[in-house]
């Protein structure tokens, strides 16, 4: 009897299996949702604290996808870890700057969008999680190059200009307004690395565009639906 109640499967274990199998869409929504609720935060006046919360949570997000049976636990520790050193670094006693954690977290979620455009590119039937991973693949590209162009300019302030201050809602929509090449105007890129990093953006996510519709067609004759 206990023999056959050790093989069974956990509830913990059924929470991440279906997690498993559900990683991209969880992730897709969790990113949208950052993105609604962000600037409504700021728009109501709340702290800079929530929109860093939010930030910090599409950052676990965006990594998870990745974890193994192996290192599930350890990696979701290690982000939670960078999330509250993200915090502490915005205190004036703590030896951390905020332009390295902007950094880290840019380069992380970046990371992970390689990652999701991996399962794109090696897929070979468009199910649910191939498409959920293409979306996710570009909003992960958008918020995470905020990051670094809020990592540049807090290392160098004045490598931004525009009406208002750069702040991270304005890092999210410059890097938004970049990756779909719109062009508006308002917030402009001052230095030789500030707009470095926007050539950049704009041509990853054009490239990323053409490749990623291709890539989609090609899939869909052998499309399986999972609903």
């Amino acid at each position: 009897m206990n023999e056959a109640q050790g093989k069974r499967p956990s509830r913990v274990g059924n929470v991440w299996r279906a997690y498993g199998r559900n990683r991209y869409a969880l992730l897709f929504y969790s990113l949208l949702m950052m993105l609604v609720l962000t600037p409504v935060a700021a728009a109501l006046g709340h702290s800079q604290n929530i929109i860093r919360f939010l930030c910090g949570f599409a950052l676990i997000a965006a990594v998870m996808p990745n974890q193994t049976k192996h290192n599930r636990y350890v990696l979701l520790a290690v982000m939670v870890l960078i999330v509250i050193v993200r915090f502490a670094s915005e205190r004036d006693d703590v030896p951390v700057s905020p332009g390295s954690m902007l950094g880290l977290y840019g380069t992380i979620g970046l990371v992970a969008a390689a990652s999701a455009l991996k399962a794109v590119v090696t897929a070979r039937i468009a199910t649910k999680e191939v498409v959920y991973a293409a979306l996710s693949t570009y909003l992960l590209a958008g918020i995470f190059f905020g990051q670094l162009h809020l990592s540049v300019e807090s290392y160098w302030p004045g490598s931004y200009s525009g009406p208002s201050a750069f702040t991270e809602v304005s890092a999210l929509y410059f890097s938004f307004v970049t990756l779909a090449t719109l062009g508006y105007g308002d917030f402009l890129p001052k230095s030789d690395l500030a707009r470095g990093l926007t050539i950049f953006e704009v041509i990853g996510g054009q490239l990323y565009l053409a490749v990623m519709v291709a890539r989609l067609i090609g899939l869909f004759p052998t499309i399986k639906d999972e609903l």
